[in-house]
This record gives structure tokens, sequence and C-alpha cells, in this order.
């Protein structure tokens, strides 16, 4: 019961200050203010973050009122490639709450077949800096598989709360840290 209680607890925590600084850096969400010649990779990252912001809470771009219109543009606009595009789509597919059918429609009227044109994207960078590209058609598996990743290394990864650093004055506890 206290680990459920400490859970949400800190889930709450998160969620404010997920919220503080949304509405203090993207009071109109994270494209709004999209410069204009962005470079790719860089709109690439933005809607990465976007994306993962999606799924973490489908609710949050309703509550602070974020448009589609940006994303559409993204999608209807010629001078961006098929990795915006096609990430564009997915965002605004679990923004609006399209149904998979009309997203799959969509995706076939701007890219064509599914799988059929490549859709490269910028995914982040390698450890020696160079850029690690990905299939955009694959991102959802490539998503999926990077969360199960990240949680199993948190589980396996030894947590020691009171390790301290080589050269840390030793701390003893005092009769007033009991009270």
């Amino acid at each position: 019961m206290r680990y459920d209680s400490a859970r949400s607890d800190c889930k709450l925590i998160l969620s404010r200050i997920l919220s503080r600084l949304l509405r203090q850096f993207f009071p109109a969400g994270p494209l709004a203010t999209l410069p204009p010649n962005c470079h790719t990779s860089r709109i690439h990252r933005l809607l990465l973050a976007y994306y993962r912001i999606l799924q973490a809470n489908r609710q949050l771009p309703s509550q602070y009122q974020w448009s589609l219109a940006p994303l559409s543009q993204l999608i209807w606009d010629e001078g961006f490639d098929n990795g915006v595009k096609l990430l564009a789509i997915k965002c605004y597919a679990i923004q609006s709450q399209m149904g998979e059918v009309e997203s799959e429609k969509l995706e076939r009227q701007v890219l064509g077949e599914v799988g059929g044109v490549d859709c490269p994207l910028d995914y982040g960078l390698e450890v020696d800096g160079t850029k690690k590209l990905v299939d955009a058609w694959i991102l959802e598996a490539i998503e999926i598989q990077r969360v199960r990743n990240e949680r199993a290394e948190l589980v396996s990864k030894p947590m020691d709360f009171y390790a301290r650093e080589e050269g840390d004055p030793p701390f003893f506890m005092q009769n007033s840290d009991l009270r």
C-alpha cells in the first residue's frame, strides 16, 4: 500500500513539473513557434518528443488547447521530407483521436502505399556523434523496444541510495535528525 501511495505521489509531482514546463516553454504546443527554415533534424526531434508526449498522455494537448494546425501544415507542405510528414501524421492521428483506418488513408493520400517510400527519421545521435537514422514506418516497434530496454535497465540496475563519492566528508546522524 505504501508503495502505491509513493508511486502516486511521484506521478503527481512529475505531472506538475511537466505541466509547468509545458506552460512556460510551449504554451501553444511544441510546434506552434517553429521558426521558418528550421533544420529538418530539429523538426524530426521535436516531432519525436511530441509523439512521446502523446504516447505518455493523450489528453495533454486538449488540456493545453494545442492546435492541430502546425501538424497539418507539416503534413501538407511540400517542403518537408517524408519522415516529417509520416511522424506528423502519426501525431495528428493520436491527438485528433483519429481511427486507424482513417490514419492509414491519410498516410496513403500523402505518402502512397505503406512502406512504399522511404521515411528516414533522425532518431538522435550515436555515442560517437553520428546521426542515428531509422525508418519512420517502423517507429512504433522501435519505441516499444526503447521503452522495454529502459524499464529493464531500471529494474536490473542496483540502486544505492546511500552511496558517497570518494572524498565526501563523513556524515553521522545527530539526535536532532530523529525528531
